[in-house]
Order: structure tokens, then C-alpha cells, then sequence
């Protein structure tokens, strides 16, 4: 028997990630440890891939810039 290949693939021109199950299923995410916990939840991934948090609230700049 063939060891278990699980993927995460960069998806490029975007932050997201694409992950691949050994047994086929794929999502996306743009968190990797989301993804490596979809993964390893085989074979009970969540339906529509990993669940990610809700993206913080904007915050203010760390620094502010002024064109001269």
C-alpha cells in the first residue's frame, strides 16, 4: 500500500492555499493551519473545506505616511 500524500499548493497571484486529501477532496483557505487541520481531519473534512475565523476589524495603520 502507498503512503497517504496530502497537498497544500500556493494558489499564485492570490494569498490563498489549496489543499488536496489523499482521498480526493480539495478546498481552499487562506490560513495554513486551517488547512493542515482540514486535512488531517480525514475522513471527516468539514463540507466546503476549512472553517476560518471571521477577519479581524480594520485597524488603523501602524504608521501613517504623507507625500511631500
Amino acid at each position: 500500500m502507498s503512503p497517504a500524500t496530502l497537498r497544500i499548493t500556493w494558489l499564485p497571484g492570490d494569498d490563498r492555499l489549496r489543499g488536496r486529501c489523499h482521498c480526493g477532496a480539495q478546498a481552499e483557505a487562506d490560513e495554513p493551519v486551517a488547512m493542515w487541520e482540514w486535512l488531517l481531519a480525514h475522513p471527516e473534512h468539514p463540507a466546503g473545506g476549512p472553517v476560518t475565523p471571521d477577519p479581524p476589524a480594520s485597524r488603523p495603520p501602524a504608521h501613517l505616511v504623507r507625500s511631500t
